[in-house]
């Protein structure tokens, strides 16, 4: 690797690991908030917050890493070209088609990592913080429960003689479950305890020194039949007993149910043979949308220089303004054509991969003439002169002494 390869990749790594880690803390702060929120209503503990905003950090990690390699790179070339670093460079033979190819392997390494975060660890991560907050509001009810009174949740009603304050021990327990037509459990216990195995698994609760009474469904029927000699009901003493909270039937639905949770090779296998519930339409709209997202990464560095690099000569600098535009621009022609696609109103060639064609051309023709043709700066100053003029006719806010001489 060449001096000026090392050179060109330490100063854009600087702001781009600054702006990634700005990026995770300003869209992690929103989610913490709702986090907080859901585990301190459910009387979760503090490392589920922490848990939950891990599986987040993957999608979010995806977002930041185009901004922020864009970022580096504009604002380091504008640094270069403003100090005369470019110039010096350009004298020793070093011209943009040579600069920008240590910046085009790294936009390559960088895709190659966004690939694998939205190709595993995103799915993964969305699964996980959908399960947690499955786990976390299924094991909700404790917050219900009060001494001496009957709490009814789904098909099993609960009472409590005697509840701690965190709700954790209590004495004197009843639990029955049950529904018409279908088998009676009712248990009655001298204490029970509350544990979970772990910060996001349902809620268990254990159960001591107590009884057990089933009733079959139909035992009534039953006892007026030729069955009239079997037992009715089962009774059974038990020293331990756990149950889980809520139904402990139910459990959170397996991964793959949902699109968004699907690997990249999962998408591909599943695009003509998709699972029950989910539609060709949109298996092709999610897998045309990642594949777009990561080809993107390659292209912003055709985009950055020429912003950075097009008004040398100007009183003031856009670049960075019109460039972050043009991504949040591209960003939502790409989310509106994914939803197009996904409701089958549109092919995905023609939602996805049009808007990412006109994208990717128009940087690579603003990077060649920028490489091979001499600035104009009279655009610049004409522009620099209108924008001057429509300041003038906004209102100044006058100073301490200008206020106090008026």
């Amino acid at each position: 690797m060449s001096i000026y390869s090392r050179y060109l990749l330490g100063q854009i790594a600087r702001p781009m690991i600054t702006t990634i880690l700005v990026a995770l803390i300003a869209l992690l702060a929103e989610r913490t908030l709702r986090v907080v929120d859901l585990v301190v209503g459910w009387r979760g503990s503090l490392f589920v917050v922490f848990e939950m905003l891990g599986y987040l950090v993957p999608h979010y990690m995806g977002l930041a890493l185009p901004v922020a390699f864009f970022i580096g790179i504009l604002l380091t070339f504008s640094r270069l070209s403003r100090e005369g670093e470019l110039a010096a460079m350009h004298a020793s033979g070093a011209g943009l088609a040579r600069l920008v190819r240590p910046i085009l392997i790294a936009s390559f390494l960088l895709a190659a990592v966004t690939a694998f975060l939205v190709s595993q660890l995103q799915p993964y991560g969305r699964y996980a913080y959908r399960a947690a907050t499955f786990a976390l509001t299924n094991a909700s009810f404790t917050t219900l429960l009060q001494s001496g009174l009957f709490t009814t949740v789904r098909d099993t009603t609960y009472m409590v003689e005697d509840l701690s304050e965190d709700k954790t021990a209590m004495r004197k327990v009843f639990i029955h479950r049950g529904k018409p037509g279908d088998d009676a459990l009712t248990v009655t216990a001298v204490e029970g305890r509350v544990e979970r195995s772990g910060p996001v698994s349902p809620i268990v609760l254990v159960l001591r020194n107590g009884l057990q009474l089933l009733v079959p469904a139909g035992s009534k029927e039953k006892a007026s039949g030729a069955d009239e000699g079997r037992p009715r009901e089962i009774v059974a003493r038990f020293r331990s007993f756990d149950t889980t909270f809520g139904n402990p039937d139910e459990a959170f639905r397996p991964r793959g149910e949902d699109e968004r949770e699907m690997t990249l090779l999962e998408l591909w296998t599943a695009r003509n043979d998709p699972p029950p519930g989910v539609k060709p339409w949109e298996i092709r709209a999610e897998l045309n949308g990642r594949l777009v997202r990561i080809l993107a990464l390659p292209v912003l560095p055709f985009m950055a220089i020429p912003l950075a690099l097009g008004r040398v000569r100007a009183q003031r600098s856009y670049g960075l303004v019109v460039g972050l535009a043009v991504l949040i621009a591209f960003n939502q022609v790409i989310q509106l054509g994914e939803s197009l696609a996904d409701n089958n109103r549109l092919p995905c060639w023609l939602a996805l991969w049009v808007p990412f064609s006109i994208f990717a051309l128009g940087s690579l023709v603003a990077f060649v003439r920028t490489a091979t043709r001499v600035p104009d700066p009279r655009f610049a100053f004409w522009l620099d002169y209108q924008l001057g003029r429509l300041r003038s006719l906004l209102p100044q806010r006058r100073g301490p002494a200008a206020a106090a001489r008026g």
